[in-house]
């Protein structure tokens, strides 16, 4: 009524970017004061979990850091996250995200409203317009599917960090390169599946030359066993003494007992950052392999429990043990057998039962993790038979010689 005008005009892009232009023209004659502010709301938390391995529910950047420290739990005791220079906040699923992106950095909050659902929002300082005068504020607001290809195109339009919605986990800087190269391997090949034995390929080629030197080491400790032994038998009753007689034989023949582990620690990045790819990203969602594997994201629902559905019934988690885990246990045996024995009998029998229990581990994984594992362990045999015909061993040389 007093001839003040307010207009808001908003856009968006195909990537479900909101742009925002809130305007304010003083019409009134008088000086006025006003303070712009945006908010998310949602009416309650998310029916997908936060878990270590993925958080789900408020989010932002604040301080140049993307921050998952702020839970449901956290707000629903009723005190308020404050935070200052923002550079987005908002809420997360674990596929979608609601962002708001404040021009320039300024204070925000989370908080639990009364009525018990959420609220993230901003508030920029209180800014005085003279009559006939106009105040503009810009913001923009991010509502869609968590695709890092158009949050790597937003962050290169200059919202900070806003990949990192994405939760990648401890190994991050390993984990977005190897999610790039799996999206390339499938666009290449068009089967995540494909992409994913692709790169289990191109992870072994690379650990090739490790492999080799693991394998020269474990050429080197079966030829130490039988000494092993003899040292074990000499010194049977005094193991500190039996300890450092076997280290003065390590030293003494030039040997690493703890070489042949390099390999293993050395997948432990790749394996995680192919979990994390397979648990976060919405990319890999719902992608099929071949035949009954309609979802490499989904464990295996093939499973013998049920008479691979004959029978109608769901068996728990823990008990559904699809093809490909048992797959995983089988090959992951054929595997073991190829390496020297140990030379503990405990040590024996944690490794006779470890292939097995792999089949109850992994039975709850993403079938796009149980293929890896399984190409994994193909090419360690067909590795090891290579290398044991090209150092002229047999694999019944693997075997400890007792004295």
């Amino acid at each position: 009524p007093d001839g003040t005008r307010y207009q808001i005009r908003i856009g968006v892009d195909e990537g479900y970017l909101f742009s925002v232009q809130q305007s304010v023209l003083n019409g009134s004659g008088k000086p006025l004061s006003v303070r712009p502010i945006g908010l998310v709301s949602r009416g309650g938390p998310s029916p997908d979990k936060s878990m270590w391995t993925n958080h789900v529910g408020p989010i932002g950047v604040f301080d140049g850091k993307a921050d998952y420290s702020v839970n449901w739990k956290d707000l629903d005791q009723g005190k308020a996250e404050n935070f200052s220079n923002t550079g987005w906040l908002g809420f997360t699923d674990k596929y979608w995200l609601t962002a708001l992106v404040p021009a320039g950095g300024t204070t925000s909050e989370f908080r639990k409203g009364p009525s018990g659902g959420y609220q993230a929002d901003y508030a920029l300082a209180s800014t005085p317009v003279a009559p006939g005068q106009t105040l503009t504020s810009d913001v923009r607001l991010f509502a869609g599917v968590k695709e890092k290809a158009w949050l790597d195109r937003y962050e290169k339009a200059g919202i900070p960090l806003l990949s990192y919605a994405i939760d990648w986990g401890w190994f991050w800087f390993f984990a977005r390169p190897i999610f790039d190269l799996l999206t390339f391997l499938f666009h290449a090949v068009g089967n995540f599946g494909l992409a994913i034995i692709c790169l289990t390929f191109i992870v072994r080629a690379v650990m090739f030359p490790v492999a080799h030197k693991q394998f020269q080491s474990m050429a080197a400790m079966r030829k130490l066993q039988p000494k092993m032994k003899a040292v074990q038998e000499r010194f049977k009753d005094d193991k500190q003494r039996q300890q450092q007689e076997i280290l003065k034989l390590y030293q003494a023949e030039k040997v690493n007992p703890a070489a042949g582990c390099l390999p293993i620690l050395l997948q432990i990045p790749v394996f995680y950052a192919l979990y994390k790819c397979l648990l976060v990203s919405v990319e890999m969602r719902h992608q099929p392999f071949v035949l009954w594997i309609k979802d490499l994201s989904a464990p295996d629902p093939l499973t013998p429990i049920n008479l691979f559905g004959l029978l109608h019934f769901s068996p728990p988690a823990i008990l559904a043990i699809g093809i490909l885990p048992i797959l995983v246990g089988l090959t992951q045996f054929m595997s073991m057998k190829l390496n020297p024995q140990a030379m503990d009998p405990a040590q024996q029998q944690i490794f006779a039962i470890m292939p097995w229990m792999m089949i109850f581990i992994f039975a709850p994984f993403a079938a796009g993790l149980q293929l890896y594992w399984i190409t994994n362990n193909l090419l360690t045999i067909a590795q090891q038979y290579w290398l044991y015909r090209r150092f002229g061993l047999h694999v019944s040389d693997t075997h400890p010689v007792h004295t």
